[in-house]
This record gives C-alpha cells, sequence and structure tokens, in this order.
C-alpha cells in the first residue's frame, strides 16, 4: 500500500475511534445495537491491528509520522471509550441537553406535544432534536399525564431488548416521585437509580 493509502486509512481508524462512543450511545440499542457493536468493534480493532504491524515492521523506513501518531491515538481513544465511553457520553448529554428537555417537559405539560403513535397511547415520536436524539432508540418519549397537575416525560437512554432499559425521568407526580425515590440503588459505588434535581431522575429497569 502507498503512503496516500496509509494514510486515508489511518484517518479512517482514527476517526472510527473518536465516533465511537457517540455512536453507539445515540443509534445502536437491544439485540441490533450488540451486533452493530460488536461488528463495528471487531473491523476497528483488526484494522489498527493491521496498521499496527505496519507501522511496528516499518519502524525505520516508510512509516510517516501521522501514521505512528495515528495508530497511537486510534489505540488510546478507542481504549477509553470502549471502558469509559459510554458513562461519559451519558453524562455530557445530561448537562448540556437539560435546557432542551425542559423545554419539551414544557410543550408536554402545555399539550403541545402528545402521543402520536398508533402502537402505543404514551409513546411521541419527535420530529425535532433528533440529531442526535433527544431520547434513545428512535427519538420517542413516553407521556404519562394524569391530570394537569401530574406529569410525567420519560427521555430513554438505552432501550435495551426484553423488559430491560434506562431512562432520564422527569415528574411532578407525587406518588410516582415516592416510587422512584424507594428505589434508589447503588451497585459497587455506582447509582443505577438517582436523582438528577428536583423533579429529576436517572433509572434503569
Amino acid at each position: 500500500m502507498t503512503k496516500s493509502g496509509y494514510n486515508i486509512l489511518t484517518s479512517f481508524v482514527l476517526t472510527m475511534a473518536v465516533i465511537q462512543a457517540p455512536l453507539i450511545y445515540y443509534y445502536t440499542f437491544g439485540m441490533s445495537g450488540l451486533v452493530i457493536t460488536g461488528l463495528f468493534g471487531f473491523i476497528g480493532f483488526a484494522l489498527t491491528m493491521w496498521l499496527l504491524s505496519g507501522v511496528l515492521n516499518n519502524a525505520n523506513s516508510q512509516v510517516t509520522k501521522f501514521q505512528k501518531w495515528g495508530v497511537i491515538l486510534t489505540i488510546a481513544i478507542g481504549s477509553t471509550s470502549l471502558f469509559l465511553g459510554e458513562s461519559v457520553t451519558e453524562k455530557l448529554d445530561w448537562r448540556l441537553r437539560r435546557n432542551s428537555r425542559e423545554k419539551i417537559v414544557e410543550l408536554v405539560k402545555a399539550c403541545k406535544l402528545k402521543p402520536n403513535e398508533n402502537y402505543n397511547n404514551s409513546i411521541c415520536s419527535l420530529d425535532n432534536w433528533n440529531f442526535p436524539p433527544i431520547s434513545n432508540g428512535g427519538n420517542e418519549i413516553v407521556i404519562y399525564k394524569v391530570d394537569s397537575n401530574r406529569t410525567t416525560v420519560e427521555f430513554f437512554i438505552n432501550r435495551g431488548f426484553l423488559d430491560h432499559y434506562s431512562a432520564f425521568i422527569y415528574t411532578d407526580d407525587p406518588e410516582e416521585i415516592k416510587d422512584l425515590e424507594e428505589h434508589m440503588t447503588y451497585e459497587k459505588e455506582t447509582q443505577l437509580n438517582k436523582k438528577l434535581d428536583k423533579n429529576w431522575y436517572r433509572v434503569s429497569y
């Protein structure tokens, strides 16, 4: 392969490493998510190892600095993303997009956003806030509106498969708040279900 070819491939795997965490976080879920994640990881790993082999075998000849640093950065970013990417992306998504979620909640309370899917009378498919999706796994939110004073809105983090899912939840329903706060849990110092702020919770079922 020519130097330009190696540079293009190095750029490609480096880009894969950079987008790995947000791509998996926002656009994969359920069984299909496992397949896509596995395939993405396998391709990235195989190409990176092939490039690394080329760098090691040609360390003093045709390898450019870009190729060397590209492979190093790919391994560093890809490895970090593999272990920490999902949790870091989730925290950033919550902090940076909270205002957008609060705006959606206000639209729900004002009846400007309502359930609009025939297959489920609680699901609202959003036309906006979709790049990246404000609610992962289809950009759909779940609305439970008991009356004008009690509203619950779920934004999916991971729609999972079978009965598992995780979500950011807004609620001003006293009964729902009581139920959520009774199920705050810790596992190995990681709080899976937690109160984020007044009326806001992060849950995993």
